[in-house]
């Protein structure tokens, strides 16, 4: 198998099936994942096929950082390499945008890295996100 057959037979496998977003943030109303829900999912997967993921900031782009009246913000690019362990020439490269914001830097750092990361995750491995498993329990307790 090359590189691209072995993302493909990830993005494939039932375990890929479903992303629920079981976390809630009660201060902005909203239901999200967490990186980790990810990583469970890919990471038996990876090891199966034999695939490395590694993460860096770009260097080629640069670091923006702005300072709020009370926040940091912080902008750039990581860069993501798959590589293939059989055959580590096969490589992919993918880079993206990182935005986080927070009063400590090293926060609005780190929230950047782990919300990038989860989203190109779930996306280049097409990872379909929902908010339940059962709509009848939507708005109860749990």
């Amino acid at each position: 198998m090359n590189i691209y057959q072995k993302v493909f037979a990830v993005q494939q496998d039932p375990k890929m099936a479903k992303l629920v977003r079981t976390e809630f943030n009660k201060f902005q109303n909203y239901r999200y994942f967490t990186e980790s829900q990810i990583l469970i999912k890919l990471r038996p997967l990876l090891k199966e096929k034999r695939l490395i993921l590694l993460f860096s900031d770009s260097k080629e782009q640069g670091f923006i950082h702005e300072k709020l009246e009370k926040e940091h913000v912080v902008k750039y690019t990581k860069k993501m390499e798959i590589i293939d362990i059989d055959k580590p020439e096969e490589k992919i490269i993918e880079e993206f945008w990182a935005c986080g914001q927070n009063i400590d830097l090293a926060k609005a750092k780190g929230a950047a890295d782990t919300y990038a990361i989860k989203y190109f995750l779930s996306k280049f491995f097409l990872l379909p996100a929902t908010d339940d498993i059962d709509p009848d329990k939507w708005g109860t307790a749990k």
